[in-house]
């Protein structure tokens, strides 16, 4: 069978910040304080996207447009809508929107290293045995969905395995990470919940924003790694991304979400919780 040919891909690459909300709107306040507080962090993971906007940019070229591209573009371009889309759920405070968008940008990534690797050929296979075809019966056209995961990346990745499964426990529905969420004012005599909170939480901010940089991160030493695949617009403009996000993402002082092992059971500590910037960290255990 003739393979398809690859399109000129219509690229997008233009990564902004959230729209400030109203005065008095829901979010608002954390709009406000996000970027009071965090801001330089915000323009990092911004910088990070735009850099890959310019590398998507540059791959548009004649000299890319082949299946093995074509078949990493995909869940690379969605990755990068939910890193944006994450990043605006953290400036409108509305962290629990924003951790699920993190575990299924780094599931995205793992599936683009996945078809880098030994996975690539799937894509031409599925394609050969008609993924895209006319369905007349129906009057439509067919794209077989073709169950594809990358569960041996997620379990070998030093980066993108850790932080997909931290991301998927606090994106399930347990008690202790709906608590963590949308209870954390809790204690041992009382149990506070809040419905559709939206104000500022400087330490869920900094967790979030940290996986942001790390799958930035990520993709800045993907990139290069494959220039027969990606075209790299700036490839020291991307090393000097990884160093200074390493950086930022490595302070001590910062919320992070470190997994132990507790009476033999895998365990999360959250280190340097803290609401307010000026409050007294705690330690959370999950």
């Amino acid at each position: 069978m003739t393979l398809p040919r690859v399109s000129p891909p219509n690229v997008f690459p233009l990564a902004a910040g959230a729209p400030k909300p109203p005065m008095g709107a829901p979010g608002a306040d954390a709009h406000r304080q996000t970027g009071f507080v965090l801001g330089a962090e915000v323009e990092l993971v911004l910088r990070g996207l735009s850099l890959e906007g310019a590398c998507a940019e540059a791959t548009s070229g004649a000299k890319f447009r082949k299946q093995r591209t074509a078949a990493v573009l995909g869940p690379w371009s969605r990755s990068w809508l939910c890193r944006l889309e994450a990043l605006h759920a953290i400036q409108w405070g509305n962290y629990a929107a924003a951790i699920p968008l993190v575990r299924t940008a780094a599931d995205y990534q793992a599936a683009l290293l996945a078809l880098l690797g030994g996975d690539g050929p799937q894509w031409e296979a599925w394609l050969e045995q008609g993924g895209i075809a006319l369905a007349p019966d129906v009057h439509a056209t067919e794209f077989r969905l073709h169950a594809f995961r990358s569960g041996e990346v997620l379990a070998a990745h030093p980066v993108l395995g850790p932080l997909y499964r931290t991301a998927t426990d606090l994106s399930l529905p347990h008690f202790g990470s709906t608590l963590l969420i949308a209870g954390n004012e809790s204690a041992p005599d009382h149990v506070t919940i809040t419905f559709g909170d939206r104000d500022f939480h400087t330490g869920l901010a900094q967790l979030v924003l940290g996986w942001l940089l790390e799958l930035s991160s990520v993709m800045a030493e993907t990139l290069p790694a494959h220039p027969a695949v990606f075209g790299v617009a700036d490839g020291d403009a991307l090393s000097a991304y990884q160093a200074e996000a390493a950086r930022v993402g490595g302070e001590r002082d910062r919320c992070r979400i470190e997994a132990i092992e507790r009476d033999g059971e895998r365990r999360y500590l959250v280190h340097n919780w803290r609401r307010t910037p000026g409050a007294a960290a705690k330690r959370i255990l999950l």
